[in-house]
């Protein structure tokens, strides 16, 4: 599972809602703790070495991605170091003032003003104000990944107000990701949208230096940086580097500090070896059925049931979690407000049960059907076994890998008949997650119809003042009282490291971010 959850862990980061909930394991190795006073806008260090941090990635971006509106998918998992949103979220779904000096919402919710930091220079020398944040939020408005931004107005030279189209209580934490990032309008009327892809320029702790495309990113400290003394890493080099060997091998020989990699094997092997790891479990595999179609057997709850009960994940948690996840019967992720931990709507495997079920709906000899396999699936092996516990009951699975994202979403859309391997990514205020993966704009698995209770409750909870785990969990329950989608294992992505990294913020930050790269610095112990 090379690429299992890079593709879906940073595809959200456009609009950067998601928040992560990360359980960190510590070697034995010793940790030097440093005493540090920091603000806002001074800091006093103590023996915080800079040096270069490398990294590295599976996979990379087409370009250098210069203009935020256009980032998407794992594009945003290098670009990160160069830009700061208006506001940073957290890993429990709230959000603080970051480019924004102060933010307020409007007594009806339908509108939020910001007032800038003054003082913030684009990696130009030109200044953020409030006609350049205009420019970037408008961008924004008008490309495809908006949904709930309506439009911005300029209040003073750093006042900034964005209307919404409608509330719901995710939308504060869409100013925290590439949406709200801020580029240099300066640049691009300069040098045009070709030049300003392949040289971002913004207002970040680090600045571009050079991109090549399979190979690398590179960027610099940004020595004039809005909190002064910060950044403490002279420079973070990423390479990407998709054969898993050739990390471990990297890793092992300690010529990178970072590998980003799932909870494996390789994993526990360098764990073993006095390395680090942090892993954010908020992915669950699921199956989403052809609910669309009437003439599609999963059009008919007891069949959703039966292919429920046939899945052993007991086994797959054993064959696939390397011990780092148990089985998974719900949507909502382990570490999630909204995980009900007195759960009581698990259909647990039962292959008489599930017989049975298909003997009610009609399908005394099974059926043949298809499973779709999301293409960040890289282990067809979970396939393969989705495949064999459903031959259990009678269902002939043909499996089915398309060669690349557009070709899965075109075909999520359009096949009958069809259980689709979605993983859907979780979220501290998982009412994120309805809109990409649920949703009446989801780009996928279009086939899936959900029903108008679900609908119900899930307009209801994401239109609270503030996420309700009660009024999710509502939402999330009724979706496995319909089996209409299917749970079956818990999935992650993370961080091996080098025990010299320090002060990354790991475990307090969002999902959105790669890591706090302005307070991160290397020890030399």
């Amino acid at each position: 599972m090379k690429k299992v959850l890079l593709f879906l862990l940073v595809l959200l980061v456009s609009t950067s809602i998601l928040v992560g909930c990360g359980k960190t394991s510590t070697t034995t190795a010793t940790k030097t703790t440093t005493t540090t006073t920091t603000t806002t806008t001074t800091t006093t260090e103590v023996n915080k070495y800079g040096g270069t941090l490398k990294i590295i990635i599976i996979a990379g971006p087409q370009n250098a991605g210069g203009l935020p509106a256009e980032v998407f998918g794992p594009d945003a998992t290098s670009f990160q170091f160069c830009y700061d949103p208006l506001l940073r979220g957290d890993n429990k779904g709230g959000v603080v003032p970051w480019l924004a000096e102060t933010y307020k919402l409007a007594d009806d919710r339908l509108s939020i003003t910001f007032t800038l930091k003054k003082g913030v220079k684009f990696h130009d020398g030109t200044e953020l104000n409030a006609t350049a944040a205009k420019w970037n939020l408008d961008n924004y408005i008008a490309s495809p990944y908006n949904q709930y931004w309506a439009s911005s107005e300029i209040i003073d030279d750093y006042t900034i107000k964005v209307v919404f189209r409608m509330w719901v209580n995710t939308i504060l934490s869409s100013f925290t990701g590439n949406g709200a990032w801020m580029a240099s309008p300066t640049a691009f009327e300069k040098n045009g949208a070709d030049w300003m892809r392949n040289n971002p320029v913004g207002t970040g702790p680090f600045k571009f230096e050079s991109f090549q495309r399979d190979e690398g990113y590179k960027v610099v400290r940004n020595p004039d940086y809005w909190q002064k003394g910060k950044p403490y890493l002279d420079a973070i080099e990423i390479a990407y580097i998709a054969d898993p060997m050739t990390q471990k091998a990297a890793m092992e020989a300690g010529d990178y500090h970072m590998l980003q990699i799932e909870p494996s094997k390789t994993a526990k092997d360098l764990e073993s070896l006095g390395l680090k790891t942090y892993f954010q479990l908020v992915t669950v595999y699921s199956l989403m059925p052809d609910t669309a179609h009437t003439d599609s057997p999963y059009a008919n709850q007891k069949v959703r049931e039966a292919v429920e009960y046939a899945l052993d994940r007991e086994a797959m948690a054993k064959a696939f979690s390397n011990g780092y996840w148990t089985a998974q019967y719900q949507i909502v992720f382990p570490n999630s407000p909204a995980f009900n931990p007195n759960f009581t709507l698990a259909r647990k495997h039962d292959i008489a049960k599930a017989k049975q079920l298909l003997n009610e709906a009609g399908y005394t000899e099974g059926f043949p059907t298809t499973i779709l396999v999301n293409p960040s699936i890289i282990d067809h092996n979970i396939a393969v076994a989705l495949q064999s516990n459903l031959a259990d009951i009678g269902i002939t699975v043909e499996l089915s890998f398309p060669a690349n994202m557009g070709k899965f979403i075109v075909d999520s859309n359009s096949l009958t008949n069809v259980l689709v391997i979605q993983p859907v990514m979780g979220s501290a205020n998982y009412n994120s997650t309805w809109m990409f993966f649920l949703g009446p704009k989801a780009m996928w698995n279009n086939n899936w119809l959900p029903s108008p209770e679900f609908t119900a409750l899930k307009d209801a909870s994401s239109a609270a003042p503030t996420a309700d785990p009660a009024l999710i969990r509502a939402a999330t329950d009724q979706l496995s009282k319909e089996a209409s989608v299917i749970p079956f294992m818990l999935a992650g992505a993370g961080w091996v490291m080098q025990p010299v990294i320090m002060d990354a913020g790991f475990g307090n930050m969002s999902s959105s971010d790669v890591f706090r790269s302005e307070d991160a610095w290397l020890s030399k112990k």
